[in-house]
């Protein structure tokens, strides 16, 4: 079977996971991907495992492998010229150019846009940053996830319930990959306005910009009426978990809220509230005192039933809702596995210890691929310098 980016040629200068993950979406789909990494320890994700107790063998290094199983490896010193010189002659063959390099450091090598885009007029160069790819207050400063996408878009800090509560652990890697989904949409767009004209072009995403921008319904809405932190006292009744009599907490999200406000009432058993004005609408309980009212009556009253109870007066109703699950949950309720593996979210494989491994995997389906298990593993650095020097140099 033929992938749709079988023949594309992309030279990946990376490291950490936002440009990577981009390089991963790719690969999937068919492209080369040439992972090229300096200094002595290569990239710094391949240790990363080790913070939660993973193995970082050569043979084993899930957490590495993720999004970087299936490439080719190679490792260059771009203090020396011969590598320099292989580098440009991989860029003079390449579709894209993906990197993650700060533009200090682009420039120092030359392998800037500015640089690159009259040399090789076909390049599509992808680049992922901090903060922005255009000068600003920011730009300069070094930018991870943790900082860049979750502290300096409020999603640490205005996630918490009570404002007086230490600030959320902001979960690992979720804004790398979260932007390196627009670089690789980034990416497409360029390489299919090249058929068109025959040039390529420079994409840029940031981890602040994504931040910005998945933050948007919540973001426009502090500009007129829409408070953070919440607390449970602020939050729509019909927009957050309540912990049910057998110690589950049901989630429930609506956003028509006029619409299920009475099967929503039936499901608490609050059938009084139906014709109150109070909050029987959406702008009423914009009104704090309001909102805390209905909101401390649905607490009490899922206190007196089972999830279950709850759910299926939900669910009969067509309220979206579920019970509360952990992050490592998927992998151990066979509705969530089977639903995973059946399209394709997750890919599986064995390590040579034994290991059964269930990798997560690009959130694409097309038709013309069809679900696939697209797990591989990664090799040492520079594993393919041998055949690469000799293909480029």
């Amino acid at each position: 079977m033929q992938k749709p980016l079988e023949g594309l040629l992309v030279v990946e200068l990376t490291t950490y996971w936002a440009a990577p993950s981009a390089g991963e979406f790719l690969r999937c789909l068919g492209a080369r991907v040439i992972k090229i990494e300096t200094g002595k320890a290569g990239d710094s994700v391949r240790y990363w495992g080790r913070t939660c107790g993973m193995p970082i063998t050569e043979n084993e290094n899930p957490s590495f492998d993720m999004f970087n199983g299936g490439k080719e490896f190679m490792h260059l010193d771009l203090h020396e010229a011969e590598h320099q010189r292989v580098l440009h002659n991989m860029l003079a063959k390449a579709d894209v150019f993906l990197t993650s390099m700060r533009l200090g450091g682009l420039k120092k090598y030359g392998i800037d846009w500015d640089s690159l885009k009259e040399k090789y007029p076909r390049l599509v160069m992808a680049h992922a940053t901090g903060y922005g790819c255009k000068d600003g207050p920011l730009s300069a400063e070094p930018g991870l996830d943790a900082v860049a996408f979750f502290a300096m878009n409020g999603l640490i800090s205005d996630l918490r319930l009570n404002p007086n509560d230490s600030p959320i652990c902001p979960p690992t890697g979720m804004g790398d990959l979260t932007t390196g989904m627009p670089l690789f949409g980034g990416i497409m767009t360029a390489l299919y306005a090249r058929e068109k004209t025959g040039r390529g072009d420079y994409v840029s995403a940031s981890l602040y910009g994504t931040g910005n921008w998945v933050t948007g319904a919540i973001n426009s809405g502090t500009q007129y009426y829409n408070p953070w932190p919440r607390s449970r006292y602020t939050q729509s009744p019909m927009g957050q978990a309540y912990e049910t009599k057998d110690g589950k907490f049901v989630q429930i999200f609506v956003n028509e809220y006029e619409r299920y406000y009475p099967v929503f009432c039936k499901a608490f058993g609050i059938e009084d509230l139906l014709d109150d004005e109070r909050c029987n609408t959406r702008p009423a309980i914009n009104n704090h005192d309001n909102c805390a009212m209905i909101v401390q009556r649905c607490i009490d009253a899922a206190k007196t039933k089972t999830a279950e109870e709850l759910m299926s007066v939900l669910k009969a109703g067509n309220v979206p809702c579920t019970v509360l699950r952990g992050i490592g949950d998927k992998y151990k309720e066979q509705e969530q596995l089977d639903q995973c593996l059946a399209n394709g979210y997750l890919g599986e494989f064995t390590f040579e210890s034994g290991k059964h491994f269930y990798q997560p995997q690009i959130p694409i389906y097309m038709e013309s691929v069809g679900v696939q298990n697209y797990s591989k593993q990664s090799k040492a650095i520079g594993a393919d310098n041998e055949a690469l020097f000799k293909e480029f140099g």
